[in-house]
């Protein structure tokens, strides 16, 4: 078996030493792909060890990382890693989940360190190159899509320190929206133009651009109703009405996102959100109480400490208002 990291850069090269530090012991190679570096990198990569190659960066980062996997010969497996990622592993597990696996592709947990909130995911960054290829200029995923298997976290996650400076987070996702508008004008049947519309809103968001997120994301649940992304499209619009105070509008949307399909205790986190900040404690509290884990339409996994807190100043809020009440000097909640 042979295992091999593929990276694509540009200008990272603050970010390879650590990375590729991360990696040793792990992979057997790691292979660097420039996309058209001006600070060194391609150059710190290979005094760190990794093969290099470099190509033209086209506004594509399935074209990009295809072409990576390319140059990297004919691994068995793929590491798909990114400079501002960290692998945590313990090698031998690894090596005997891809030993005994005969999936195509493992999900791989990825603990995301953001400067609002954390929260964990699983994306398909461990795969058999000979089988899959990338495809989407932004948010890339691998074709022909399956239902792969999760690797265990104890053999490997990785650790994204990619959004913890706001500025770095709002640059990544102004770039992101400009593909994303290159993605909608080339789409060419529905599932296209609807992934491109929830890529381009949830970029927008990230770029601080609301009104365009709102627009691409009502323009989605109109095109795309009962699918997929119309309950991802419907889910970020839900978060970017609630943090701008359109709670009654976040009521009626979580409970779309109930009568769709939409996990139950994450419908009654959102909305819990919105009665509260609409003053009705005691019927926010009756949905939140219940809720043990938080876990949105996309599969991202918020912190439990972040539940805790909120039930506290919650129950706490509703206990005040008991009290007053029977002392008789309650008030609405506000």
């Amino acid at each position: 078996m042979n295992l091999v990291a593929v990276l694509i850069v540009r200008d990272e090269s603050a970010n390879l030493p650590g990375c590729l530090a991360a990696l040793g012991g792990t992979v057997d190679g790691v292979h660097v792909h420039d996309t058209g570096s001006t600070d060194g990198s391609a150059a710190l990569a290979r005094s760190l060890g990794a093969t290099v190659s470099t190509g033209q960066w086209r506004g594509d980062f399935a074209a990009a990382r295809n072409a990576a996997v390319a140059a990297a010969g004919a691994p068995e497996w793929v590491l798909s890693v990114d400079a501002d990622e960290r692998a945590v592993t313990v090698p031998e597990r690894l090596r005997s989940a891809l030993l005994a696996t005969t999936a195509g592709a493992l999900l791989v947990e990825i603990d995301n360190r953001h400067d609002e909130l954390p929260y964990a995911h699983r994306s398909a960054r461990l795969f058999r190159p000979a089988a899959l290829h990338w495809e989407g200029r932004v948010h890339e995923r691998l074709a022909p899509r399956a239902e792969w298997p999760a690797l265990p976290r104890d053999a490997l996650h990785l650790v994204h320190l990619g959004y913890e400076d706001p500025l770095v987070r709002r640059r990544k996702s102004e770039r992101n929206a400009e593909l994303a508008e290159a993605a909608l004008a080339e789409a060419t049947d529905g599932r296209d133009v609807a992934r491109a519309l929830f890529d381009l809103g949830r970029s927008n968001v990230g770029a601080g651009r609301a009104q365009e997120a709102v627009d691409a994301f009502e323009r989605l649940r109109e095109l795309a109703p009962g699918t997929r992304h119309w309950i991802l499209g419907t889910d970020a619009l839900a978060r970017l009405l609630l943090g701008a105070g359109h709670d009654e509008a976040v009521v009626v949307l979580a409970r779309q996102l109930r009568a769709a399909g939409a996990e139950g205790q994450y419908c009654d986190w959102l909305e819990a959100q919105a009665l509260a900040q609409l003053g009705l404690a005691d019927d926010a509290w009756r949905l939140l109480r219940g809720v043990r884990r938080v876990v949105d339409p996309a599969g991202r996994v918020y912190p439990p400490a972040h539940l805790a807190e909120l039930k506290r100043l919650l129950g706490d809020l509703v206990a005040a208002r008991a009290g007053g009440q029977r002392g008789g000097t309650g008030s609405a909640v506000r």
